[in-house]
């Protein structure tokens, strides 16, 4: 082995220039591979993560028309009106009965949303949720206090931004102002979500925002939990047959839309990726047949001295396995700087290009690459096995010299 490696390395020396623009060939052909899929890879990623914390329900109902909100100006603030907007469009609980017969249901969690002012400062979306079954349909994580525990107590929990900006901590008492109404909360708990616009959120009792809103009895949306996942489509179904007037929402649907879409994506830049790294293979195999070629009175000199066939066969498979190696390891850090430089273009796409986003809507349509050491590692054996498969014929070719025809060369 020490032989060889002697060997291989005073012959990179001798054609460094060749060897380089090969090594090059590969890492290009990698390099776009590897940085395509990180990019591939991070908008899965990026799509579901955003899904999940909007909402951990696996059916969501409301009102299919239920859209706008009724705009009410009330009170004065720096010289000009404000807005309030009450729910309208909402969901009799009297269904609750009948999807409460569907076996596949395990949890029902109706909620009432509107929108209040706090403190006269900051306007904030209002949610009313059952506080014995909303953890179990959501994601909220409770960073300071606790949750809900009363559910006629006029409690609250706010997002840690709107806690940070106006300086609400837990113990504190805030203001909602409902129409020309306005009511005392008393704050227990602040949630954290990573996406700043939905942590100017505030979080009371459903019974108390029916009462505030005199919407006794209703419901914005009505969110569920399945016991298995596989039943969604029945579920859906179901719940469509019985109210055709209600429109049912999935999360668990958009996320397989979107990776299913993203798979399509990749594929097509991972076949972009895989010609460009053919092509450096064909690269590899030329160099290692020209190679053959130049070394016809060395391969003869070395069979005449007593090396074997399968020496020869070992020594030019182990040059073009270094070409491979090297150019997956080059290939690996040129997808790195592609990764970073393709990430904010994509990003900037997201955000609809001409009117970057700002604060959470920044965070929200961010792309960045996902580099893991799996992709690294398989990146660099995609570039050993080109090297390997690119100098299998060129080995052979060498391995069949004979000694008394290549000494002809000397």
């Amino acid at each position: 082995m020490a032989t060889l490696l002697t060997i291989v390395r005073r012959n990179f020396g001798r054609r460094r220039t060749r060897t380089i623009l090969t090594i090059i060939g590969i890492a290009i052909g990698i390099g776009l591979t590897f940085s395509l899929l990180s990019i591939s890879a991070t908008g899965t990623q990026r799509s579901a993560e955003l899904i999940r914390r909007l909402t951990g329900a696996d059916i969501t109902i409301y009102n299919a028309s239920r859209g706008v909100m009724q705009q009410g100006f009330v009170g004065r603030r720096m010289g000009g009106f404000f807005p309030t907007a009450m729910p309208t469009n909402l969901i009799d609980l009297s269904i609750v009965n009948t999807l409460s017969a569907i076996p596949e249901i395990e949890v029902i969690s109706p909620l009432l949303s509107f929108r209040a002012y706090l403190n006269s400062a900051a306007m904030v979306t209002v949610y009313g949720v059952d506080i014995s079954t909303y953890r179990n349909v959501s994601n909220l994580d409770i960073v300071e206090g606790t949750f809900l525990q009363n559910s006629t107590a006029f409690q609250a929990v706010i997002g840690k931004s709107l806690s940070d900006d106006y300086n609400i901590s837990v113990g504190d008492a805030i203001t909602l102002q409902v129409g020309n109404s306005t009511w005392d909360f008393k704050v227990v708990g602040i949630f954290q979500s990573g996406e700043r616009f939905q942590e100017y959120t505030v979080y009371i009792p459903i019974e108390v925002a029916q009462s505030i809103t005199n919407n006794l009895g209703k419901a914005s949306q009505i969110m569920i939990k399945l016991r298995d996942p596989r039943y969604l489509s029945d579920v859906i179904q179901a719940i469509q047959s019985s109210f055709p007037n209600l429109a049912v929402f999935s999360p668990l649907s958009i996320i397989q839309n979107v990776q299913q879409a993203l798979n399509t994506v990749t594929m097509f830049f991972s076949s972009i990726g895989l010609v460009a790294v053919t092509a450096g293979a064909f690269g590899v195999a030329n160099t290692m047949i020209m190679s053959v070629v130049e070394r016809t009175r060395e391969i003869g000199i070395l069979r005449a001295i007593g090396a074997s066939r399968s020496f020869i066969l070992v020594l030019f498979l182990l040059e073009s396995l270094l070409i491979g190696l090297l150019g997956g390891v080059i290939g690996v850090l040129i997808g790195i700087v592609l990764s970073y430089i393709i990430a904010p273009l994509a990003s900037y796409n997201l955000r609809g290009g001409a009117i970057p986003a700002r604060g959470a809507f920044q965070q929200t349509f961010s792309v960045y690459p996902t580099i893991t050491p799996m992709n690294i590692a398989i990146a660099i054996l995609l570039g050993i096995a080109v090297g390997v498969i690119a100098g299998i014929y060129p080995a052979y070719r060498a391995s069949k010299i004979k000694p008394v025809e290549a000494l002809r060369y000397v």
